[in-house]
């Protein structure tokens, strides 16, 4: 019996010895390969860029800028951007042939949502969501396939409470319109023509009940766009249009004090290719405008 016990022991134990030895290697060989190239120097599969590949982003060395498939040197599927600190995502989208084009997920900082959609040949299309900083709905949307809002359009106050609301068509706000104080009562009632402009208003009607006062969350750290230096001819109160050192658009609109006031503000990604085009609106950012 003994004989028996003892041979059964060094079976087990030489059964786990076996197990432990081969599946490191079974696991190692599942994970999958990253920043890989083909005999043609291609990208493919899936990329992880760090802080030290691009120092001139100003990430940590070890922070995430950005991750996701490339196929034939073009992204193809879903890709992760990070916030400078490099560990927060910032946006996770679908690409298609290196442009945004499916569903995405924009974050705050604090990693609430900040806008949910879908891209479709570089249009927004179908449902758009914003939120802002704490979570609450302030914008809520319908796009058709040329990227114009179609449909109920509604904004809302950062309580919550609709500010204002409106039919569109083809991009335009037509028939009757709605204004709200912050409290929920009606501050205006609008009735837009065909082509957009305003054809009857009530004016603005004086709240019944008690005032309601709302902070805007962020307002501390209000996003302006950065400020141009050593550009020719610049004029810092008036229009601009001012390139970059690629001689592509960076930024164009009306200027105060040498910072974009209204207008827009073009990012690019690292190949080049026009990645977000940026609102701005008496100085501050406003919303992300189309491609």
């Amino acid at each position: 019996m003994k004989i028996l016990l003892s041979l059964l022991l060094s079976f087990c134990i030489s059964s786990c010895y076996v197990f432990s030895a081969v599946n490191p290697t079974q696991h190692d060989q599942e994970k999958p390969e990253i920043n890989k190239r083909d005999e043609k120097g291609k990208k493919q599969g899936k990329w992880i860029f760090y802080g030290k590949d691009q120092p001139e982003k100003g990430f940590p060395p070890e922070g995430k800028i950005s991750e996701g498939p490339f196929k034939n040197d073009r992204k193809n599927g879903v890709w992760i951007l990070y916030f400078n600190d490099g560990e927060t995502p910032k946006l996770e989208g679908t690409y298609v042939n290196n442009r945004p084009n499916g569903s995405f997920v924009k974050y705050h900082p604090n990693g609430k949502i900040k806008e949910q959609g879908t891209f479709e040949k570089r249009f927004y299309s179908d449902s758009l969501k914003r939120f802002n900083e704490e979570g609450i709905l302030i914008y809520e949307g319908n796009y058709d396939e040329t990227g114009q809002e179609n449909g109920t359009v509604k904004y809302f106050h950062d309580n919550g409470n609709p500010e204002f609301v409106y039919e569109a068509k083809n991009g335009v706000p037509t028939g009757k319109a709605t204004r709200y104080w912050p409290n929920g009562d009606v501050k205006e009632e609008i009735v837009f023509g065909e082509d957009g402009k305003v054809v009857e208003t009530t004016g603005e009607i004086e709240r019944e009940n008690k005032e309601v006062e709302v902070k805007k969350p962020g307002d501390e750290n209000v996003k302006t766009a950065p400020k141009p230096e050593n550009v020719k001819k610049f004029k810092p109160n008036a229009y601009n249009k001012i390139f970059n050192d690629d001689k592509e658009l960076w930024q164009e609109g009306e200027f105060k004090n040498g910072k974009l006031y209204d207008g827009r503000l073009y990012i690019y990604d690292e190949d080049g290719l026009l990645f977000k085009v940026e609102v701005y609106k008496e100085g501050k950012y406003h919303s992300d405008g189309q491609l």
